[in-house]
């Protein structure tokens, strides 16, 4: 392995150790744990994860890179979830049931993650409370935002669904393709850019 990349991955196991430092207290053996539990993995930009009709099998951590889930509506791509460094992703319908998965997981761009196996997390769970409260954590927060989500498709009208969106991640704009925004917001590309055109003075 060449020093540049193994010196990249060392420093995503450091950065994936301290944002779970943020959550729960970690001992020094957690350290060897997570790099023995974990594994580094890099995808080039369009790569499939998971495929509708195939079963998620892991849980991802972003340390680079923009991944979404979307399905197919009359032959059109329905985004349904974007993320972005640090988060978690998979295609969690079908991870939580091991059920085939409706919906497919894409790396936007080029991608370098730490993944691990549904099996291998949920033995970690069993062995330290630590753990189990780390997946609560997580699954509370994928709970908020799909909750929040649903709000805001409710309760806000499109220009207000951008402008959210531009306040909590303008890196979007930079790394997500504008046809992915719009589905992801719940509009037709050529509406976002007469929003686009219509609000830039209020960004």
């Amino acid at each position: 392995m060449k020093k540049g990349v193994k010196q990249l991955m060392e420093q995503g196991y450091d950065r994936f150790i301290e944002i779970l430092g943020e959550m729960v207290s970690l001992k020094q053996s957690d350290e060897s744990l997570i790099r023995d539990s974990f594994e580094s993995v890099s995808y080039p930009k369009r790569t499939l994860l998971v495929e509708e009709g195939g079963v998620a099998g892991y849980m991802y951590f972003i340390l680079s890179g923009y991944l979404r889930t979307y399905s197919l509506c009359s032959g059109t791509e329905v985004t349904h979830h974007i993320n972005c460094p640090l988060g978690f992703m998979t295609a969690f319908q079908s991870y939580t049931t091991q059920r085939p998965s409706r919906e497919y997981l894409e790396c936007i761009t080029s991608c370098q993650l730490l993944r691990i196996r549904k099996e291998q997390l949920e033995a970690l769970y069993w062995q330290d409370i630590r753990w189990a409260e780390v997946g609560r954590m997580v699954n509370d927060q994928i709970i908020v935002y799909n909750e929040q989500r649903n709000r805001d498709l409710i309760n806000l009208n499109a220009e207000e669904r951008y402008l959210k969106l531009l306040r909590e991640h303008p890196d979007y704009l930079q790394h997500v393709p504008l046809q992915y925004i719009a589905s992801f917001i719940g509009i037709k590309p050529e509406s976002l850019s007469r929003i686009r055109r219509n609000t830039w003075h209020k960004t």
